[in-house]
């Protein structure tokens, strides 16, 4: 059988219209989950931005003579650093504080920001929601 030029046209329409569908479909859900996986990803690096700043903060510290005043600013730079936004009550410390833990006494940092501003796609996932790390290390000798 031999195949006449209409037929070949009627099957070459159908398989663009076929095609045409699929892409219809497949493309915003293709689409929604890149969005979703940078939105996660920027979520992920953030909360590990503030645990890096929370760790940075301890450490200063924890060191002898360290206060609370030098743990706050060390996790400011940090934060600054890395281009987060914070406001004055971004960072906590547990009491007792570094200022008056006795030796080997435990002192949590929490670090806590708005994922909106902090975020490049803030959908709809992070929206309005804050993202929090803490730190706890131990206070290596009492300050004088």
């Amino acid at each position: 059988m031999y195949c006449t030029k209409a037929l070949k046209k009627s099957r070459s329409f159908h398989r663009r219209a076929i095609a045409t569908v699929e892409c219809a479909i497949c493309l915003p859900i293709i689409v929604l989950i890149t969005v979703a996986t940078i939105d996660l990803s920027s979520a992920l690096f953030l909360k590990e931005s503030l645990t890096v700043a929370a760790y940075e903060g301890a450490r200063v510290g924890a060191l002898n003579g360290g206060t609370n005043d030098e743990a706050i600013q060390r996790v400011q730079e940090v934060l600054t650093e890395r281009g987060i936004t914070y406001d004055d009550t971004s960072v906590v410390v547990s009491s007792p504080g570094f200022d008056t833990a006795a030796t080997l006494e435990h002192v949590t940092i929490t670090v806590t920001v708005r994922c909106q501003g902090n975020m490049p796609l803030t959908g709809q996932f992070f929206q309005g929601r804050s993202l929090t790390a803490a730190v706890t290390f131990r206070k290596e000798f009492k300050n004088s």
